[in-house]
């Protein structure tokens, strides 16, 4: 009973064995390197290029209320040795209140930027990823995956360069 068991068992790994290397010859396998597609795309740059413009017109307003908080300030040491009790307690609220709208926009300002900038880049990712399941598809690959899981892979199933140029089409 034993021969005949071992017999079977030793069949059925012979089986599998043969199976998993008809298996692993038939499955395509690649990877991407997103971040390094993303960096080259073509309309990424672009549409970086239009952020950096809007956050230079959001620094420019902030700026504005800088300059008014210093001007303010300049103001308030110039005269606050002459200035009566009560009046200089006034300019100092007038400045605390200012300076108070400034820090509440400045973080305004850099939460909206950084909401939007993850926007942005969640939407360009995703036209990347829709690209890559596409070429994917239609070359038979079973799985591509991002080249930040992949600890080794062969040159030969980097498709980034592949990509770069499909989304840059």
């Amino acid at each position: 009973m034993d021969k005949i068991k071992k017999m079977f068992l030793t069949g059925i790994f012979s089986s599998l064995i043969f199976a998993g290397t008809a298996f692993s010859q038939t499955v395509k396998i690649g990877c991407v390197d997103l971040k390094t597609v993303f960096d080259r795309y073509e309309k990424a740059k672009s549409v970086e290029a239009d952020f950096l413009k809007k956050v230079e017109t959001k620094q420019k307003e902030v700026g504005v209320m800088e300059e008014k908080i210093k001007k303010m300030q300049a103001e308030y040491e110039q005269k606050k040795d002459v200035m009566k009790p009560e009046e200089k307690s006034k300019k100092e609220s007038e400045l605390k209140e200012e300076i108070k709208k400034f820090a509440d926009k400045w973080t305004e300002v850099n939460k909206e930027l950084d909401k939007e900038r993850k926007e942005l880049e969640e939407e360009l990712l995703e036209e990347i990823r829709k690209e890559v399941k596409a070429y994917g598809e239609k070359n038979g690959f079973a799985v591509i995956l991002d080249s930040r899981v992949v600890i080794y892979g062969q040159k030969s199933v980097d498709l980034t360069e592949q990509m770069i140029k499909i989304v840059n089409k």
